[in-house]
């Protein structure tokens, strides 16, 4: 069985299956794998099934282009775990029984899978599918791809640890994280110290938002502003350090 496996974080795995002589992947309503995002051109790219089950997947001139394992491909030979990137999703071709993966994970074997109705970990904003703007596509350069996807992952898996025990850590999202009672355990907050972590669309930032007798410092300085965070900072808020990881 050949076909593409679209896993996101915190959902079920969604499988694809190749059934078709051809399959065409795109922004459109009348593709076979629907991935509607702005990144996404109409008739983005198609998988041809050829002799001896060879798979070729082949770039239909789309905007922002079809990578597989990172690499800009116009025409590729598939093989079993090659990454595709279409856009801002990301689909593995494996060439696996539906049971093995579906040992230990539940999955939802489809043979038309669309995303419409849904918003993936790599979607900013859903284009339209109906109405004047159907046909209009974004061009995104490979650095704002990067981008988005360094900020999902950054999203999805910061945390922030007590230095020295990392098993005493707690994942910050995209929620706001704050520091002391109600919040982080942390000792030396001073009077009414309050401290948060924000995120900011992109990346984290550390906020004193007031207290006396506070310090927070970020790797060894003083900070009296918001200031953002990357993976190893050292935070100590009040007596208690902390370290920043991705």
């Amino acid at each position: 069985m050949f076909r593409l496996l679209i896993e996101r974080k915190n959902r079920k795995p969604q499988v694809f299956q190749l059934a078709k002589p051809t399959t065409l992947i795109g922004r459109g309503k009348d593709t076979d794998l629907l991935l509607p995002d702005i990144s996404v051109s109409r008739h983005h790219a198609e998988i041809r099934r050829g002799a001896e089950d060879v798979h070729i997947l082949v770039d239909l001139g789309s905007q922002n282009g079809t990578l597989v394992n990172k690499e800009r491909i116009e025409e590729h030979t598939l093989v079993s775990g090659d990454q595709i990137q279409i856009g801002k999703f990301l689909l593995q071709f494996e060439q696996k029984p539906v049971r093995h993966v579906e040992e230990g994970r539940e999955t939802n074997p489809v043979g038309s899978y669309n995303v419409e109705d849904e918003r993936t970990g790599y979607l900013r904003k859903v284009s339209a599918v109906e109405g004047e703007e159907v046909h209009s596509t974004t061009q995104l350069s490979t650095e704002e791809l990067d981008d988005l996807r360094r900020g999902v992952h950054v999203a999805e898996n910061a945390r922030i640890e007590v230095v020295n025990q990392p098993q005493d850590s707690w994942l910050i999202g995209k929620e706001t994280l704050t520091f002391g009672k109600g919040g982080v355990p942390t000792s030396g907050m001073g009077l009414g110290g309050s401290v948060c972590i924000q995120w900011d669309g992109k990346s984290h930032s550390i906020v004193r938002t007031g207290g006396l007798f506070l310090s927070v410092k970020v790797n060894g300085k003083e900070i009296k502003k918001a200031t953002s965070l990357i993976n190893g900072d050292l935070v100590v808020v009040g007596k208690t350090a902390f370290r920043y990881r991705v």
